[in-house]
């Protein structure tokens, strides 16, 4: 006599089971949807500035503390107006900022420690080389979005300003700026600007970059 086994279907699952799951879901959706009316709309752009606000101070209050340290170790004193205008400026200009890329000529690279600090709090890429030859094999591989120069090099007093000349001859050649130790005046020809201080490099910095990556 043959066995028959009988093995029973699952049964089918309620349609209203996965209703029941989305429940808790659909009620915070509608809980926040609540607030934002009652806030309104006024009120929500209000705390998102507040909110945005508080993000940029706290950025700015890092960037003091480099920026001080810059002028102090360059003998440039800065008044605390002026630090907080540069470090509020460059704190809000992240978007400007993030994902820029420098290359920096100077063959005194400790001299650049805290200014380099500033750039890359702001999300700007630095590569960083000690003569023209070395800033050249460099561009002739990537695209940089700024130069930055010193112009006594190696001995020569005039190292920087006969690479702001080769430069200026390339195609699409990025802006150059001179951080030196002592500014000239006026500006070297083929440069953006020239400054021996850090607060105005960084204003430099940012028109530059304004021009550039428009």
């Amino acid at each position: 006599m043959r066995e028959i086994m009988l093995r029973s279907a699952d049964a089918p699952e309620s349609p209203w089971t996965s209703l029941v799951a989305l429940l808790p879901h659909v009620f915070w959706a509608l809980v926040l949807v609540g607030v934002l009316l009652w806030i309104g709309r006024d009120t929500l752009r209000e705390l998102l500035g507040r909110v945005d606000k508080v993000s940029v101070a706290g950025v700015e209050l890092e960037l003091r503390d480099d920026l001080q340290a810059a002028a102090a170790a360059r003998g440039k004193p800065i008044g605390n107006d002026a630090i907080s205008r540069v470090a509020r400026r460059l704190a809000a200009s992240v978007g400007l900022t993030k994902g820029a890329r420098l290359l920096w000529v100077d063959d005194e690279p400790t001299g650049i420690v805290n200014e380099s600090r500033l750039f890359e709090q702001a999300g700007i890429h630095i590569t960083r080389v000690a003569t023209s030859a070395e800033a050249f094999a460099k561009l002739d591989l990537a695209n940089y979005d700024l130069v930055l120069s010193d112009i006594s090099r190696d001995g020569d007093d005039t190292a920087g300003l006969h690479f702001a000349d080769t430069l200026a001859g390339r195609r699409n050649a990025p802006p150059l700026i001179f951080y030196v130790g002592s500014a000239q005046r006026p500006c070297p020809e083929h440069a953006f600007g020239i400054t021996d201080r850090p607060d105005e490099l960084i204003h430099l910095v940012l028109d530059a970059l304004a021009r550039s990556r428009s």
